[in-house]
């Protein structure tokens, strides 16, 4: 028996430190922390100004959040301190995730372990139903900043093809792993003469057009310029995608339909107020390289995003502000004081 009480010490002592193990490795829940100050009402009012900016659009709040929590319900957190919250979370992966669905516009959010116990309130993705259709084909992916697992993609789908014409649409997404956050759908068309009896049409119409212009008329010559005999696919296209600003913008090009305009106007999609906002035109139709597009904020930090110039290899374009009543960016000026055109 004395030569058995060893074996068993060492299991009752293996016992004790896994069961110890277990209670000591359980990880304490993490809070989202939007913000914190010594007094409530200044925590409330940027609560009201986040609401206001929509920021809550790409999540679930529990019932009750987000809300004014004081240090005492957060243990571990610095004393005589107020907390906006925006849930507590069993574990640092959740709460990251929960933290990066709101960091586009609270970029100073953050997440803060507890000492302590707490009741778990953890947000969850606020995702669309919209599953992607089987002819869609990836074509790139850009992470946001400060933002881990949030992305901005770009697909494209619904090929057809009219004449000789080949068209599809452009589709970006905002996605956290496979929950969908907003989408927006930029649809290709074809234009010009897409029937053989267009076409003979306009092959007639240039002909005529051709022997006035010989004959001296500088409204044939104008009219040459826009006559196409051909039907062409108008589609949107990435150019290029800025992250200066905390959010990924994408430059897209929009295809003119005018035949003799061969450069395609510009415009950015970025995320606000929950989905993705089309901007107001960029470039005067054939002008400027897309690729070349920069955004510069009038003010760096935080509310970068509100207001911005935008340039093209250095050639001012436009001013950009946000307006939060209509989701919407306005183009309120035309160019820095001073600039040559």
């Amino acid at each position: 028996m004395n030569a058995l009480r060893p074996a068993w010490s060492v299991l009752a002592v293996l016992s004790c430190v896994l069961s110890s193990t277990g209670a000591l490795g359980a990880e304490a829940p993490w809070a989202v922390v939007l913000g914190q100050d010594a007094m409530a009402p200044a925590l409330s009012t940027k609560l009201a100004a986040l609401k206001k900016d929509r920021a809550f659009a790409w999540v679930k709040p529990a019932k009750g959040f987000p809300k004014v929590m004081a240090a005492k319900a957060l243990p571990g957190l610095p004393a005589e301190q107020q907390f906006a919250v925006l849930g507590v979370c069993g574990t640092k992966e959740e709460a990251e995730g929960a933290v990066a669905l709101v960091r586009p516009w609270a970029q100073d959010a953050s997440v803060q372990q507890l000492t302590g116990t707490a009741a778990l309130s953890c947000p969850t993705p606020n995702a669309l139903k919209s599953p992607l259709k089987a002819d869609a084909k990836a074509q790139a992916t850009h992470p946001f900043p400060d933002a881990p697992g949030l992305v901005l993609t770009e697909h494209r789908l619904n090929p057809r093809t009219v004449m000789e014409c080949k068209s599809s649409d452009l589709l970006l997404r905002v996605a956290q792993g496979p929950a969908v956050l907003a989408e927006v759908l930029m649809k290709g068309r074809c234009v010009g003469p897409c029937t053989p009896e267009a076409q003979a049409q306009a092959k007639e119409r240039v002909l005529a057009l051709q022997a006035q212009a010989k004959q001296g008329s500088t409204t044939a010559e104008l009219l040459l310029k826009d006559s196409a005999t051909s039907c062409m696919a108008r589609d949107a296209h990435v150019k290029k995608v800025l992250t200066d600003l905390g959010m990924p913008m994408a430059v897209v090009a929009i295809g003119s339909p005018i035949v003799s305009q061969k450069k395609p106007d510009g415009v950015l999609m970025a995320p606000g107020c929950g989905k993705l906002v089309e901007s107001p035109y960029l470039t005067e139709p054939g002008s400027g390289d897309l690729t070349l597009m920069e955004v510069v904020a009038d003010q760096p930090g935080p509310e970068a995003w509100r207001r911005f110039n935008v340039s093209t290899a250095g050639q001012h374009m436009a001013h950009l502000a946000w307006n939060a009543r209509k989701c919407e960016w306005e183009q309120d000026d035309a160019e820095p004081e001073g600039q040559d055109m």
